[in-house]
Parts: structure tokens; C-alpha cells; sequence
């Protein structure tokens, strides 16, 4: 099937009624970069070497460069540098002078790693080099934020998934949200630090596999639970395409539940995009106590 349209990936993947749930890869420590230049396609191999972005990935950790615009980037002669652990919800901080430091930072623990942090930091992708829809609507809604959360927001460079921009990731419990619009990221962003989630507008949560996030949605919405601390993994089963997720609810009882994935209908997953793909869609086929 040859798939020709002039709409952008975020408005395609809308307009195909594609589900957002379940879409957010599995990394539970995130290693974020302060810098301050002008991103290309490939922004964090640009700015700390391919050895460094590939050792990241092998320790299937979330490795992004962050941002805020004031100030002027020539004088970035210290930078910060954030470990978040979206498992444990800890954060810590330090700085560095040099970025052939950050190599040294992959595999600290978060006790030593520098001062911990306990304010959430909301980031929003907005690297309009690597697909214009993360800058079209990511920018509005780093705009929206700063009204009010100013200190906690922070730009960031490819979180995966920019069919569903904006995307709003809400630290340290890794919770992404997709197709957030200005008019939104304000009352999602009160709504964390309240305790609180949205699932009409959520991607997942990035410690937990694909499965168990499509999991915890369907729990949500069925049971109208918004606590963060509602819904807990208990264990994960997954093989291939079937996976077998069991969760506890606030009451302390277990919920069962069966899933299958299929590929979706072919489609262009991004404005820069030149090959057809087939995304993977997880759906519960069953739930059951215990």
C-alpha cells in the first residue's frame, strides 16, 4: 500500500484514530544534558559523540539534552546534568564543566551522583530539526507552562514518538503524555503536582513495558482512578506479541490481565519519514482477578 499525504505525522496519526497508550519505550533511568545550542536531526549524537550515545542506549537509558532559552549559549561554561530514576521517583543534580565528564556519570548511583532533587521537572520536546511537529506544537506548550512552572520546564530533544506532539513528560515518575495542546499542559502539569494523571492524554509511563502500560490505563479507566500512586506493577510476563500483566489497586487487590499486540495499518510515523511502518498496538484481550 503506498500511503501519499501532505498532512503532518502528528495529524495523520489523529486523524487515523491511532491509540497513544502504550507507546513510550521502556527506561527507567533517564540522564538529561544541559545545553543551549541549535539542534540538528541527530542532536545528542552531535553534541556528545555517537561512543557515548550508543553506550547509553546499551544501558537502555533515556539519554536527552535540555534546555531553557534564557541567558546567552556562549556562556554555557557550566552545564547541569539530571539522573532521574522513574522506578525508585528520585532524582539528583550536578554540574560539570566539561562534557567528557558525562561519560564517567552512566553508571552512577543516585546517592553519590550529586544534590537530590524533589521538585518535578516537566520536559516537552521541541526539536523541531528532527520533525517539525515537535516544534510547531511543542513550543506552544513550553510557552503555556512557563506561566506557572517556569523553573520546572525544560526543552528537550527526542523522546520517541513525535506523531503524538506535543509530548509532556512529567519527571521523576516518567509519566508521558501525547497530543498535548497549550490549553492542556497547564492543568496536566497542576494535576502532578497534585498527585494526579490524565489517561484521556497518556502515552505511559517509562519503567514499565508496553503491555503494562496498556494495562494500567485500561485499570484506570475502568475503575476512574487518578491517584499516581493508585495503580502498582506487580510482575510482567511478556513474550513476542502476548503478554500477561498483573497489577494492584489501591485496595490492594490484583487484577489479571491478558494481552496481544498487532502491527497497525502502515503509515508515515514522521514528518521527515520516507518508508511506510507498521506501528505495534498492544490490547487487552481479558481481565481477571488474582
Amino acid at each position: 500500500m503506498t500511503l501519499q499525504t501532505p498532512m503532518r505525522c502528528s495529524a495523520l496519526s489523529a486523524s487515523l484514530g491511532e491509540p497513544m497508550i502504550g507507546s513510550v519505550d521502556q527506561r527507567v533511568r533517564w540522564l538529561l544534558v544541559e545545553d543551549r545550542s541549535a539542534w540538528g536531526t541527530k542532536a545528542v549524537r552531535e553534541v556528545l559523540g555517537v561512543e557515548l550515545e550508543a553506550e547509553a542506549k546499551a544501558r537502555r537509558m533515556r539519554l536527552l539534552l535540555v534546555r531553557r532559552r534564557e541567558g546567552d549559549p556562549s556562556a554555557d561554561a557550566v552545564r547541569r546534568v539530571f539522573l532521574v530514576d522513574t522506578e525508585t521517583h528520585e532524582m539528583a543534580v550536578r554540574s560539570v564543566s566539561d562534557l567528557g565528564e558525562v561519560r564517567s556519570l552512566l553508571d552512577h548511583s543516585l546517592a553519590d551522583f550529586g544534590a537530590p532533587l524533589s521538585d518535578p521537572i516537566f520536559l516537552v520536546c521541541t526539536n523541531g530539526k528532527r520533525d517539525a511537529c515537535c516544534a510547531l506544537r511543542g513550543r506552544a506548550l513550553v510557552t503555556a507552562l512557563a506561566v506557572d512552572h517556569g523553573e520546572r520546564t525544560w526543552e528537550c530533544t527526542h523522546l520517541g514518538g513525535h506523531r503524538f506532539a506535543g509530548n509532556l513528560v512529567c519527571l521523576p515518575e516518567g509519566i508521558v503524555y501525547g497530543r498535548v495542546g497549550a490549553e492542556d499542559g497547564p492543568r496536566l502539569a497542576d494535576a502532578h503536582l497534585e498527585g494526579r494523571l490524565d489517561p484521556s492524554l497518556l502515552r505511559g509511563r517509562s519503567a514499565w513495558p508496553a503491555p503494562a502500560q496498556v494495562a494500567e490505563h485500561a485499570l484506570r479507566r475502568s475503575r476512574g482512578l487518578e491517584r499516581l500512586g493508585d495503580v502498582r506493577l506487580l510482575d510482567a510476563d511478556v513474550a513476542g506479541e502476548r503478554a500477561v500483566i498483573r497489577l494492584a489497586g489501591p485496595d490492594g487487590a490484583t487484577h489479571r490481565f491478558e494481552l496481544r499486540a498487532e502491527r497497525a495499518e502502515p503509515r508515515f510515523i514522521s514528518c521527515r519519514a520516507d518508508e511506510l511502518e507498521s506501528p505495534l498496538v498492544w490490547s487487552v484481550t481479558s481481565e481477571t482477578a488474582g
